[in-house]
């Protein structure tokens, strides 16, 4: 079964059951399931935007729904697993995880409270599907990965299977029998219960992903820490912790090429201090988890 069909799942039955009814030729392309307050349901395929009422063979019960503030905080709670306080970390970052790993970005009206982003009204939600993609490792990269390779970042654009390298690449390095420590701070690398989990590898979950770095040096002793989207200058810093301690790390970024990967300022910082030595560069958002380039950056 397509993962789509697992993700839709987790909303109200009502809405639910016509997603359900999408044929699976085109539940097979859905990469997200956009939910707005007065909009009708609009999916992503290939990057483009499509309400649902145009698209073939769309279930009559979704054709001129138009979601109303009470059915969405409906489908909100029930994302939440009927417990909103336990997605408060993630919703003062704009997510929430759902069931499964799928990521569902928040927006609406946030008002700040005791130094804390709060949701008080819920206005969109952007429900991502997280799909096991097949994504196989060029013989450069797997060589790469058997020596000291310091840090290697996976660089793509939103879609283009950041997520679904990282995990093949932690596999490698199970198979190659090394202490890999996954910081997995909103469950996506591997949810609750999935399938392929690793077995020799340790996953620190629900952990900011800077304390987590630490967290895995003083305790877990890694060869290398693996982690999805390096973000802040406070997460690179953590790492550069481990690089003096002579433990490599990978990590994913946002960007749609390499020149605009060394505009953001943690990639520029793990670039002057020694810490980037690979480049691994993703097609794009139409081939996810395919290699386009993999770079070897010069100390």
């Amino acid at each position: 079964m397509d993962e789509y069909y697992q993700a839709v799942r987790a909303l109200p039955t009502w809405l639910a059951e016509p997603l359900l009814h999408i044929p699976p030729t085109l539940a097979g392309r859905i990469h997200e399931l956009r939910l707005r307050t007065g909009c009708g349901i609009v999916l992503t395929l290939a990057g483009r935007q499509c309400t649902a009422e145009t698209l073939p063979d769309c279930p009559a019960a979704l054709r001129g729904l138009r979601l109303t503030a009470i059915q969405m905080e409906e489908i909100f709670h029930t994302l939440c697993g009927g417990s909103v306080h336990t997605h408060q970390a993630e919703l003062a970052q704009g997510f929430l995880t759902a069931p499964g790993g799928c990521r569902v970005g928040v927006a609406g009206r946030f008002t700040e409270r005791d130094g804390q982003l709060i949701l008080q009204q819920i206005t969109s939600l952007n429900f991502r599907i997280a799909r096991v993609v097949s994504a196989v490792l060029p013989e450069k990269l797997r060589q790469l990965l058997q020596g000291h390779f310091v840090g290697m970042l996976v660089v793509g654009e939103p879609d283009s299977g950041k997520t679904t390298l990282l995990r093949q690449i932690v596999f490698a390095l199970e198979q190659l029998h090394c202490a890999a420590a996954v910081v997995d701070e909103r469950g996506e690398l591997f949810p609750a219960g999935h399938t392929l989990r690793p077995a020799a590898v340790d996953v620190l979950a629900g952990v900011p992903k800077a304390a987590a770095v630490q967290m895995a040096l003083r305790t877990l002793g890694p060869q290398v820490i693996v982690l999805d989207e390096l973000g802040s200058l406070e997460e690179t810093q953590a790492l550069e912790q481990g690089f003096f301690g002579g433990v490599d790390f990978v990590a994913s970024v946002h960007a749609a090429g390499v020149e605009d990967a060394f505009r953001r300022p943690q990639v520029r910082y793990l670039q002057q201090h020694g810490m980037l030595r690979v480049l691994v560069l993703l097609r794009g958002r139409n081939t996810p988890g395919q290699i386009q380039e993999v770079r070897v950056v010069e100390p």
